[in-house]
């Protein structure tokens, strides 16, 4: 099975004698496992899970070696284990030199396409001894990436609720006090008293945003996406920002249709966020907020008009941290961001215009999702 080619430079490896990385073997023959294992056994960086233990749904490895008739064989097991990796879990698989990377016959004897997507490297024998260790030197450097990319980002996740929690409970202590500051003020105190609360409310409505934006980055993959009631997000949310912008006049242009459009549990975040940005930046006496949903063929269009002091054209696109600076462009906007962000994973639009009032016009277009019975019970479910 293996060629004696002399082995390549050393290079930095994760693993070492005090702590191998555990290498499961699962060839079918009998004859190459053994001349694998030994070799595994030769190296400090290395060490191989016991035959006796040889089950990757069960056991603890680092990197799974296959052959192909185990590939199938294990090939449930090994996709569950995968997919349930907290980090990269890498599967090399041996096969003969020229075979083809066509789906071999299952030993049920069906084709599995889908086997083949579980492997990350293919290594062909007779096995170069050199190149079995420059690719377990890469599969477990990436793997040890993997794990350490995991446990910051454990780490910051935990730090950001902290923090969060913190800064609410610091805001709502700040709010209480400010609120208890109005049998003592005169006129002009009684103004400042209305910025220090609307500052609060803005710090409290940031750190909602900030966990929806952590929840956006932390979905796998595609976001679940069903039919959701806008009339019911909409008329919700406004009646939570009038209770919150006491000060704000927000109105309806007409009526809000009863309609679904194609989207998940943070559609609610996205009108939120267009309605706070339309009276948190807006210095009119009285912020005037005016909504307005029309229903089309294929899309719904909501508009959120202000009176506010309205986006310059060359900074429309920074506010939706749409240029290469991103969040860290001086215009950019958390609110904006993760609106755009939200409504481009529901396959919609986001854009800015000047309004007829004097400031600004955001225009969000979603996909209109018919309701059926299966999706319906979906969501009840």
């Amino acid at each position: 099975m293996m060629s004696d080619a002399s082995t390549g430079g050393s290079t930095d490896r994760w693993g070492s004698p005090g702590s191998p990385a555990r290498i499961l073997s699962l060839l079918s023959h009998s004859g190459n496992q053994r001349v694998l294992t030994d070799w595994i056994h030769q190296q400090d960086r290395y060490e191989v899970v016991p035959d006796a233990d040889a089950d990757p749904a069960a056991d603890t490895f680092d990197v799974c070696i296959i052959d192909e008739h185990s590939l199938h064989k294990y090939a449930t097991e090994l996709r569950s284990r995968t997919a349930a990796a907290d980090a990269f879990l890498p599967v090399l698989l041996v096969s003969p030199r020229g075979a083809s990377d066509s789906p071999e016959t299952s030993p049920d004897g069906e084709a599995d396409s889908s086997a083949w997507q579980l492997v990350d490297e293919l290594l062909l024998t007779p096995i170069d001894t050199s190149e079995l260790r420059r690719r377990l030197d890469t599969l477990t450097r990436v793997r040890a990436q993997s794990i350490a990319l995991e446990q910051k980002t454990a780490q910051l996740l935990l730090l950001n609720r902290i923090t969060r929690h913190d800064i609410r409970n610091d805001m709502n202590v700040i709010s209480g006090w400010t609120e208890q500051l109005a049998d003592h003020t005169d006129d002009a105190g009684e103004e400042i008293r209305k910025r220090i609360l609307d500052s609060s409310q803005h710090v409290v409505d940031l750190t909602k945003a900030v966990r929806e934006f952590v929840d956006t980055l932390q979905s796998a993959g595609d976001p679940d996406l069903q039919p959701v009631d806008l009339n019911r997000v909409v008329s919700e949310e406004l009646t939570k920002r009038r209770s919150t912008f006491e000060d704000a006049d927000f109105s309806v242009q007409g009526d809000i249709p009863d309609v679904h459009v194609r989207a998940d549990d943070l559609l609610a975040s996205v009108y939120r966020n267009l309605l706070n940005n339309a009276v948190q930046h807006n210095r009119s006496d009285t912020p005037r907020v005016e909504v307005t949903v029309s229903e089309h063929a294929d899309t719904v269009v909501t508009t959120v008009t202000d009176n506010g002091p309205g986006i310059p054209q060359a900074q429309r696109d920074a506010v939706l941290g749409r240029t290469e600076q991103g969040l860290d462009h001086p215009a950019a906007g958390l609110g904006l961001y993760l609106v755009d962000t939200l409504v481009t994973q529901y396959g919609g639009t986001v854009q800015i215009t000047d309004a007829d009032l004097g400031g600004t016009r955001i225009g969000v277009e979603l996909q209109n999702e018919a309701v059926t019975e299966a999706n319906t019970s979906d969501n009840d479910t």
